[in-house]
């Protein structure tokens, strides 16, 4: 279950070892979060990207 930035960001990393630009750009969206220079629901939107196109369901 992703609760937070951080559960979004270990998904990426374990669940999704290949690289593509949608895991791509998840990650960074993530880290922007991180470094407080985004907002949660644009990285949500990306990881969720990144997960449809690995097939990983999505349990909302």
């Amino acid at each position: 279950m992703v609760v937070e930035v951080n559960d979004a960001a270990a998904i990426l990393l374990r669940e999704l070892p290949r690289q593509t630009e949608k895991r791509k750009a998840a990650m960074d969206a993530c880290l922007r979060v991180l470094r407080g220079e985004s907002h949660p629901p644009a990285a949500r939107r990306a990881f969720v990207a990144a997960a449809l196109e690995a097939k990983i369901p999505r349990g909302d």
